[in-house]
């Protein structure tokens, strides 16, 4: 859809003959993504968040909340994780080793409600950060649009067909896109509220069962969460990772009456 009202406006003002293929195009790529790959992307996402699930589990020594049916075949993580011996390798290389705000001398209880509020705020800010990027940049290119079509002195059918019918879906799309974005975080944010009070003690202190209640919580905020491009993801993620071990300091120095 990025790539659609990018080039279809320039498109059909180059060629106006090509105004009406490239609204029809977006519109069944609308249509497309609406029906069989939403459902695709929606499947692979399921099975992530399941896969994560596990390894979260792992992590923090919890016991499992049951097989998910989303869960993929161990084939088919094989076939994903590539061959045993490559696996460090590989999470080295996404800087993936310590990853957790992990304390060794923390109680335990402690140290997986400090991970899990690091993980969902962690989500949070780049969810807010990929949703201001989306609304920024195609507000951007309304404005460079309109100022294309004065300066090129275009008639109204040019402005309609060439600029407005193309972008319109693309518009549509960004912000059903920008809307799930904003409840993504919104969710995530009250569960980093809530976590933080259990933590502070503000709530009646931490419980175990709290904590396989979050973590099926996370399970299910992961698996509704509209995708981030790759992009934004690595040149907001030393900013992010930051702030997410700093404040899980401050949570367990605060909690060890340091502050």
């Amino acid at each position: 859809m990025l790539v659609i009202a990018l080039v279809a406006p320039i498109l059909a003002v180059v060629k106006p003959e090509m105004a009406v293929v490239s609204g029809a195009v977006s519109g069944a790529w609308i249509f497309l993504g609406r029906t069989a790959l939403y459902r695709l992307e929606q499947r692979k996402v399921e099975q992530a968040a399941a896969v994560q699930e596990i390894f979260d589990q792992l992590v923090y020594g919890m016991p499992s909340s049951g097989d998910r049916t989303s869960l993929p075949s161990l084939e088919e993580i094989a076939l994903l994780a590539g061959p045993d011996d490559g696996i460090r390798k590989a999470a080295e290389d996404e800087k993936l080793i310590d990853w957790y705000p992990i304390n060794a001398s923390q109680a335990g209880a402690l140290t997986v409600a400090i991970c899990q509020r690091a993980n969902v705020s962690y989500a949070d800010r780049l969810l807010k950060t990929t949703a201001t990027v989306w609304v920024v940049g195609m507000a951007a290119w309304v404005v460079i649009l309109s100022a294309a079509g004065i300066c090129f002195k275009l008639d109204s059918s040019q402005l309609l067909l060439g600029i407005a019918l193309p972008l319109l879906p693309a518009f549509l799309d960004v912000w059903e896109y920008w809307r799930s974005l904003r409840r993504a975080a919104r969710d995530r944010r009250d569960l980093v509220t809530t976590i933080e009070e259990r933590i502070d003690g503000d709530s009646g202190g931490l419980d175990p069962q709290d904590m396989l209640v979050w973590q099926g919580r996370l399970f299910d905020l992961r698996r509704n969460t509209p995708q981030v491009p790759n992009a934004i993801y690595w040149l907001s993620r030393k900013k992010n990772e930051l702030a997410m071990k700093s404040a899980a300091d401050q949570l367990a120095r605060r909690n060890k009456g340091d502050l």
